[in-house]
């Protein structure tokens, strides 16, 4: 396990554990080794309004998290999983066609770590560090949709706003009004809070208002008003759901050849505006495919090195599963069984 993906997991744990103290040090470590480019820099988003709670807290002994790191954290923390997309039915959108245009990411790696630096991309810089050029994509739907369209302009907006972090140190160790009104998005200005409601008006989508925190798939099927989509040997870990049914969850499912599969799952519902962004590395290294799942549903697969990828385009939603495991673990059989433990015609 690379360095990243290490740090990642202690950070996952450390926001758990509500160790505000840890999980400042940990991003801290996150933002040197990934060059300290906000855009580059990675952490789960479900953990983000976890943060945003622990933040508010100031008993117990616990540390409260220095606002212009909390948002700095935020703004970095736009990648929860590692995914994919391909094509479904007359449609063919390869992961390709998803890539952020004019994105122009890359993110540092370990000279030792298990990414060739032999690819073209690959530039030495610093400190032990190569830089790799990665794709970035999001989430919410197909590049004609206007989820994705409304996502993209966001977050390029985002990518050339307040560079050198003048506006964000303002804010200080507090907050203000923009951080108040929209508190499940990054905006902690006056041009920030119009150029959100801007795009938000200009895709015809409507904003997320508030999240419920679930820890068990009762709990999650009530919340989002869905029937029992999880099947077999599946269980859900933790995860959140907003007021409009957009959900987030980790998993973990038992293959029938004992193989357990990690994994995190989102649902997207149309309509709404979400920001999330995903890096997914070498975007042409996927092998993909179209596979009907036992309940009927048509589902995009992908399989890559170190991930794997679920999508289903559903009449209300858009779904993407992030399975961690690459094809040094898992098989095209594998991820086919790991899509059928679940019924989409379930999704609302």
């Amino acid at each position: 396990m690379n360095d990243i993906l290490r740090l990642r997991k202690e950070l996952e744990k450390a926001v758990l554990r509500n160790d505000i103290e840890k999980a400042d040090k940990i991003s801290d470590q996150l933002f040197r080794i990934q060059g300290g480019m906000e855009s580059d820099t990675v952490m789960p988003a479900q953990f983000v309004d976890e943060i945003i709670e622990r933040s508010k807290q100031k008993s117990g002994g616990q540390k409260s998290m220095n606002m212009k790191k909390f948002i700095s954290i935020v703004a970095i923390a736009a990648v929860t999983a590692a995914l994919g997309i391909t094509a479904l039915a007359a449609r063919w959108y390869g992961i390709r066609d998803l890539v952020f245009k004019d994105s122009g990411n890359e993110a540092a790696i370990t000279e030792n770590s298990d990414i060739s630096d032999s690819a073209t991309d690959v530039e030495a810089s610093t400190d032990g560090y190569v830089k790799e050029k990665v794709d970035l994509i999001v989430l919410q739907g197909y590049p004609d949709s206007n989820e994705y369209k409304a996502s993209v302009e966001w977050n390029l907006f985002r990518a050339g706003y307040d560079t050198d972090g003048k506006l964000l140190s303002e804010v200080g160790n507090g907050s203000n009004e923009y951080t108040e009104k929209y508190p499940l998005y990054l905006v902690y200005t006056k041009e920030m809070a119009e150029k959100l409601e801007e795009i938000v008006a200009k895709y015809q989508l409507k904003l997320h208002e508030s999240i419920t925190v679930v820890s068990s798939g009762e709990e999650l099927i009530k919340e989002a008003n869905v029937g029992q989509f999880i099947k077999d040997a599946n269980t859900v870990l933790s995860g959140y759901v907003y007021n409009d049914g957009t959900f987030h969850f980790d998993g973990e499912a038992l293959l029938k050849n004992g193989r357990k599969i990690d994994y995190q799952f989102g649902n997207y519902v149309k309509g709404t505006f979400s920001d999330t962004y995903l890096n997914i590395g070498d975007a042409s290294s996927y092998a993909e495919w179209e596979y009907k799942t036992g309940s009927g549903q048509k589902v995009s697969l992908a399989l890559g090195d170190t991930k794997a990828l679920v999508i289903a385009d559903l009449k209300n939603s858009y779904v993407v599963i992030n399975v961690l495991s690459g094809n040094s673990m898992i098989t095209v059989d594998d991820l086919q069984e790991f899509a059928d433990c679940f019924d989409f015609s379930q999704i609302k």
